[in-house]
């Protein structure tokens, strides 16, 4: 192994320690801590075994491992972008008819508005 190796797969240890820690003590595990998981032991597979990406490149018709990853991570970013920006628009919406509800709530009674009771309390 090289210099490379030795710190890459410290770093995917350490991060793959925290994820598994997480999920061992909420005793609940989601999709998402699987998924990260998973990630973070093909990225330690592909540090230990760089010709393996190598040849699953191959076998999807790309010439070489690094395209593969430069693809999957601009894929990767390009959906993560439209997720967090679909979030976004719906966490606007939200507050948009919070402010509606609470505008026309204290509009149909002054006497008790949350003013009022921030107040009186």
């Amino acid at each position: 192994m090289n210099l490379f190796q030795w710190v890459a797969l410290t770093f995917i240890g350490c991060s793959l320690l925290v994820e598994v820690v997480r999920a061992i003590r909420q005793k609940r595990t989601s999709w998402a801590k699987s998924f990260r998981i998973s990630i973070w032991l093909a990225a330690a597979i592909s540090v230990l075994n760089p010709g393996l990406v190598t040849r699953m490149a191959h076998s999807i018709g790309i010439g070489r491992g690094a395209d593969v990853l430069i693809y999957v991570v601009t894929l990767t970013f390009i959906a993560t972008t439209f997720y967090f920006y679909s979030r976004y628009l719906r966490l606007q919406r939200q507050i948009t008819d919070l402010t509606r509800y609470l505008a026309i709530h204290e509009a149909k009674h002054p006497e008790t508005s949350s003013a009022d009771v921030i107040t009186e309390s």
